[in-house]
């Protein structure tokens, strides 16, 4: 192998590094477009280099003008974006975790659970005079 297809390895290497500069891709491209016996080990960036030149020189008939978008399309982005925000708020609904249950219900905050406790304590009298009718029933 010669000194030329050396330098030329090294340089499609940093290429692929994407190391190059721009004048070592330009001689990449010079070579590849004038080289008649590309070693093996060279071919397939030979191919990507050519595949490239004729992406370059690659030009549309028509001259490309800016379509001007009708109604439908902003009205199909605004449903789009309400049906993203549903979608969120349920999924955060199912996902979230109650902190208790009371009488069958979910309870959330715990705030709203430590002042339905509050209501329990007037039963606490229910177990008072309770107790008293047990101490009377074991004195008798």
């Amino acid at each position: 192998m010669n000194e030329r297809q050396e330098r030329i390895e090294r340089l499609v290497e940093r290429w692929f590094a994407a190391q190059a500069t721009d004048a070592e891709e330009r001689e990449l491209r010079d070579w590849f477009r004038q080289a008649a016996g590309v070693p093996d080990s060279l071919r397939e960036a030979q191919i990507l280099f050519g595949g490239l030149d004729a992406l370059a020189g690659e030009r549309s008939r028509e001259r490309w003008k800016p379509r001007r978008a009708g109604r439908i399309l902003p009205l199909w982005g605004i449903a789009a974006a309400v049906a993203v925000v549903i979608g969120l708020f349920v999924c955060a609904d199912l996902l979230r975790k109650p902190y208790c249950y009371i009488d069958g219900v979910a309870v959330y905050d715990k705030e709203v659970a430590l002042q339905t406790t509050v209501y329990l304590e007037s039963f606490s009298a229910f177990e008072e005079s309770g107790r008293m009718v047990d101490e009377l029933i074991r004195n008798n």
